[in-house]
């Protein structure tokens, strides 16, 4: 009779790569996703803020007034506030000034050419702008949460700046599947482009095996100030800098060995 053969130990069923979470608010996550697909990186998308373009007669006025050539400049600094000010006649005498590639690419979508692109943030935009000539005005449609940085910026250098509300953000909770995955280390990364989505991230609860990775300095000041852990800022504000930084903290954390998964993510 041949020898018992020992039966073969079993084989641990391996741990699947913890998916990436970006919350970027509704139509601003495709771009994003698709990259970090394309870099081999499962990601979902869930909105922490939902943003509304306003629809004030200043806006309005605003929009005509800037038509008319009532103003030098005109400052934008994200994708939403060009498309909240809508396709507009700008004179050929006015200065379109941009924050960023995608605020410039979102102007020109509107018809409007951007004189000069900034690198990348409000501060940015402050230090390349010159001091101003006597009587120069500067149009700044933004979110009613924008940062002082730009218009108090841009006073100190000596411009008149008429600020109006382009879009008004509100936070969002997430369904309950995503708000306990992100409290018990669902996700393997989250991805926060913006300090209002930081600040609710932070309020529905991060799990600390889950890397933050921010956009940019603002982003990452308020990733601060509200206690959560910042593993990584993008090199720049863009969505390829964004998917290098999370490979590089994914490579550097590797899953947990038995990961707290809600049922519904399972």
């Amino acid at each position: 009779m041949s020898p018992a053969v020992p039966a073969a130990a079993p084989v641990p069923t391996p741990v699947p790569a913890r998916p990436v979470l970006v919350a970027r608010p509704a139509g601003r996550g495709a771009s994003l996703l698709q990259l970090l697909g394309a870099a081999g990186i499962a990601a979902v998308h869930e909105p922490l803020v939902h943003l509304a373009p306003a629809t004030s007669e200043e806006l309005t006025a605003a929009r005509e007034r800037l038509a008319a050539g009532g103003y030098t400049h005109l400052v934008v600094t994200s994708r939403t506030a060009a498309e909240c000010l809508g396709a507009v006649t700008v004179p050929a005498g006015t200065v379109v000034v941009a924050v960023g590639g995608g605020t410039a690419q979102s102007l020109a979508q509107q018809g409007i050419a951007s004189t000069l692109v900034a690198d990348g943030s409000g501060a940015a935009l402050v230090d390349q702008m010159p001091a101003a000539d006597e009587g120069a005005t500067v149009l700044f449609p933004a979110s009613s949460a924008a940062s002082r940085t730009v218009p108090e910026g841009l006073r100190a250098k000596g411009y008149r700046v008429h600020e109006v509300t382009a879009y008004k953000p509100r936070r969002l909770d997430p369904p309950p599947a995503v708000a306990v995955g992100m409290a018990t280390g669902a996700y393997g990364a989250l991805v926060l482009t913006s300090p209002m989505i930081a600040r609710q991230a932070a309020a529905v609860g991060v799990h600390p095996s889950t890397a933050v990775v921010t956009i940019g300095e603002p982003t990452s000041r308020a990733v601060h100030q509200a206690g959560l852990p910042l593993a990584a800022q993008a090199a720049s504000p863009t969505d390829e800098a964004l998917v290098a930084a999370v490979r590089e903290v994914l490579a550097r954390r590797p899953a947990p060995s038995s990961p707290s998964l809600p049922k519904e993510l399972r």
